[in-house]
């Protein structure tokens, strides 16, 4: 039975409501590492401005899919000059803040000299949101475009501590571990960092779901974004599936309420999965590997069970 997915309102304010000083450190180097997520082009897009939590779903077991490298800190910086020792810059975005943490963003960014962006994109190094004490934040499309993307997903309470301090600290003890949707310490973002492989790169995927599909994201644009980021072939044309490599696995992806249209349109399209051996789910199934950065069994998202 697959895991059943509701959305609920985080807050009425903006996300990028977050007033930013223009000023910034143009002496910051910016060379950075080569990673194969560079190499992906992908539109700047607009993130969701009621930022949305995806809530209510079933414990799902998962599978050993990812390999762990444990690197060390990306950020040794020194408190004189705000550079990182690898020649990174920082690049922060918010998620879900409230206004006192929103002042502190504001503060951290004004004491350290540190760049910003309003959505989540290639120059983006960090997410900073909303926790509690445990390490555990609402899950919002931002969140789960940062893991697509491999960043630092940290709690708010890094920047009090590198303000207490008056130096940028290790973030890695406040590394967000799980959130309140899926588990508290399922480990998605930090297996997502400590990896540069690709989590879809087996796949083949069609999207065939609505915008209204995509919660806590917002467009479908936003959803074909997150099938690149993560390697998979986007297969725009369901009828590309008679010429595609057959060394990658096809997945329909549908929206939550499964096939739209008559039994004859459903049974003509399971049909047709069946010879091509395309395994049909709903976008759960998507969105919910990607946030565990963990590839989630089909059987859970099957659209028979739908």
């Amino acid at each position: 039975m697959y895991a059943r997915l509701t959305t609920t309102e985080l807050d009425n304010q903006v996300e990028e409501n977050v007033e930013i000083p223009q000023e910034q450190n143009e002496s910051i180097p910016s060379n950075v590492t080569a990673n194969p997520r560079e190499n992906i082009i992908s539109t700047t897009i607009t993130i969701e401005k009621n930022p949305e939590s995806i809530d209510e779903l079933s414990t799902i077991e998962k599978l050993d899919t990812t390999t762990i490298i444990d690197h060390s800190s990306t950020l040794l910086i020194s408190s004189i000059t705000n550079t990182c020792s690898t020649g990174r810059r920082l690049v922060l975005t918010t998620s879900s803040l409230d206004e006192n943490q929103k002042s502190q963003f504001r503060l951290f960014i004004t004491r350290f000299d540190i760049s910003t962006s309003s959505t989540v994109d290639s120059s983006t190094t960090h997410v900073i949101v909303n926790e509690n004490s445990s390490l555990v934040c609402p899950l919002t499309g931002k969140i789960i475009q940062g893991i697509a993307r491999h960043l630092f997903i940290v709690s708010y309470r890094w920047l009090n501590e590198c303000l207490s301090q008056e130096t940028i600290i290790d973030e890695r003890p406040y590394e967000i571990r799980g959130d309140t949707s899926l588990g508290s310490d399922h480990g998605g973002m930090r297996r997502s960092r400590l990896t540069s492989s690709y989590l879809l790169d087996k796949y083949s995927i069609c999207l065939r779901c609505l915008s209204n599909d995509c919660a806590p994201l917002q467009t479908i644009e936003q959803v074909q974004e997150l099938v690149e980021l993560c390697g998979a072939r986007l297969v725009r044309n369901f009828s590309e599936i008679k010429t595609l490599d057959k060394d990658r696995q096809m997945v329909l992806v549908l929206g939550i309420n499964g096939f739209s249209g008559g039994e004859k349109k459903r049974k003509a399209l399971l049909d047709t999965c069946q010879q091509f051996n395309v395994r049909c789910v709903n976008i759960h199934w998507l969105l919910i590997s990607i946030a565990k950065f963990d590839i989630q069994p089909f059987e859970n998202y099957d659209i028979n069970q739908v």
